[in-house]
């Protein structure tokens, strides 16, 4: 069975989409998701670099008081905690002992961004799947994300 490509591009477009972004992705945003797409590991200043060109100002939650609330969600209180945190997931992420849809959940849940944490997270899920099942890149965020959540089951 022949699967069309999902593009880099196509999988910004959807997640700016996801944001309520409704305009093409500008040449930055495509050059930095293909640099980091093609990053071998992911470090913090990767993400930070990602982080600055799609939401430029947004700053990990490194300091006291840099509190984000989502919903009915409340992440952990901005502070070191949050640092260390995400490099864990990081370790993680490079050591493969964590997968992509694990990965995404825990990056989500954390929010270490004051912004931009759902375009980032999808972004370090999209650079996972290279690991993975590389079809399901084929199909894009949403659906592939239906797909894995369906193999893990209730929570």
């Amino acid at each position: 069975m022949k699967r069309n490509y999902f593009s880099i591009k196509d999988f910004i477009r959807e997640s700016l989409r996801i944001e309520d972004i409704h305009r093409e992705p500008t040449s930055a945003e495509i050059a930095e998701a293909e640099r980091f797409d093609a990053l071998k590991e992911v470090q913090l200043q990767d993400l930070e670099q990602f982080v600055s060109i799609y939401q430029p100002g947004a700053k990990l939650r490194t300091q006291p008081g840099m509190n984000v609330y989502i919903g009915d969600h409340c992440p952990p209180r901005g502070g070191p905690e949050v640092l260390a945190k995400t490099c864990g997931l990081l370790q993680m992420a490079n050591d493969r002992s964590l997968g992509a849809y694990d990965l995404h959940h825990k990056y989500e849940s954390l929010h270490p961004f004051l912004d931009c944490n759902g375009r980032s997270g999808r972004m370090l899920w999209y650079w996972m799947m290279k690991h993975e099942q590389v079809w399901m890149r084929s199909l894009g965020f949403l659906h592939s994300w239906y797909y894995q959540s369906l193999a893990k089951g209730p929570r």
